[in-house]
């Protein structure tokens, strides 16, 4: 086992709170099963790599990512009582993250075998739902986090995200928000701008604010802006990232880093966490968000994800760009 990161005392403190779970991942198929009642050859895919058991989760990711960059962060997500909780619980910890809260039930999983195309399948079991007053009472607020909390809080949601919010400014640290995952489940352009009132930066993926907005970022923003004033970063996967400074300014975009794509789940994570590292430290977001780039590049690359990135191989990228 790699050493884990080292610990900065100056490094800002960060809790992340959201999405946890355990990724089963398959990588590198050629094709897809086919629905069958009996073994086929249509219902049986080999694969040539094994499966792998990877700590995971939205907000668990960027925790890791977090503490690779700055040597430590604090995450809140439920983690299970079962063999899937002992793993998660001793490898986050390998990693710098610092589990808030009790532990309790079945880990939340994601089972997902990746296309040599890149399509995907997944099947996901969300696990217990995360408690967010507990949560609060437990942490020495700072600068935080969310993520994923579609996935792991109940609804109504709006008034629990904004409570973290407001906790962290008035400590005089910094809120900010994810607003993925998609899906029937995802947050709706009222929850993201209830929720956005107690925050201070908003980032998504290009296709979440689409489905968020029902248009392009760039179309779509004046609307948002008549509800949100600060930044919003647009992720672009390969493409890079989109910085909006702010209502009437001129949108940045952020160029990514060319590198081959192994595993892109989690990607988008571990760009927050190079992101947060950089901006939480004192950068301007633009710089801010060169960092991220830098960051998901290393996570794509890489078979094992944001568990795989490390403060070398993205100071190294950002170096040699």
């Amino acid at each position: 086992m790699s050493p884990g990161p080292v610990a900065n005392s100056d490094a800002p403190r960060l809790l992340c709170v959201g999405s946890t779970v355990v990724d089963v991942n398959i990588q590198g198929l050629e094709r897809f099963p086919s629905p069958d009642v009996e073994f086929t050859d249509a219902s049986d895919v080999a694969h040539e790599d094994p499966a792998r058991l990877l700590l995971g989760g939205t907000a668990a990711n960027t925790a890791m990512v977090y503490a690779a960059l700055t040597g430590a962060s604090h995450l809140g997500g439920v983690i299970g009582t079962d063999p899937f909780g002992e793993f998660l619980a001793s490898g986050l910890a390998d990693h710098g993250v610092d589990v808030l809260g009790e532990r309790a039930g079945s880990t939340a999983t994601h089972t997902i075998a990746l296309g040599v195309d890149g399509r995907r399948q997944a099947y996901w079991y969300a696990g217990p739902s995360l408690d967010p007053e507990p949560l609060l009472a437990a942490w020495d607020p700072g600068h935080v986090y969310l993520s994923g909390i579609n996935l792991c809080f109940q609804r109504p949601l709006t008034d629990a995200a904004c409570a973290f919010g407001l906790a962290a400014r008035g400590a005089g640290a910094r809120a900010v928000l994810d607003i993925g995952q998609g899906g029937p489940g995802a947050l709706d352009f009222d929850e993201i701008t209830a929720i956005a009132s107690a925050m201070d930066l908003l980032i998504g993926s290009r296709a979440e604010f689409t489905a968020a907005l029902g248009c392009e970022y760039a179309v779509g923003r004046d609307r948002l802006r008549e509800r949100f004033d600060g930044p919003v970063v647009v992720k672009q996967g390969a493409g890079g990232s989109l910085l909006d400074p702010g209502p009437g300014r001129e949108l940045r975009h952020v160029p990514g880093f060319a590198v081959q794509a192994i595993n892109p789940i989690g990607a988008g994570d571990a760009f927050a966490g190079g992101l947060l590292s950089a901006w939480l430290a004192g950068a301007d977001l633009e710089p801010a968000c060169r960092r991220g780039n830098a960051a998901g590049a290393v996570s794509v690359r890489s078979a094992g994800g944001p568990q795989d990135v490390t403060k070398a191989a993205v100071d190294r990228l950002e170096r040699e760009g």
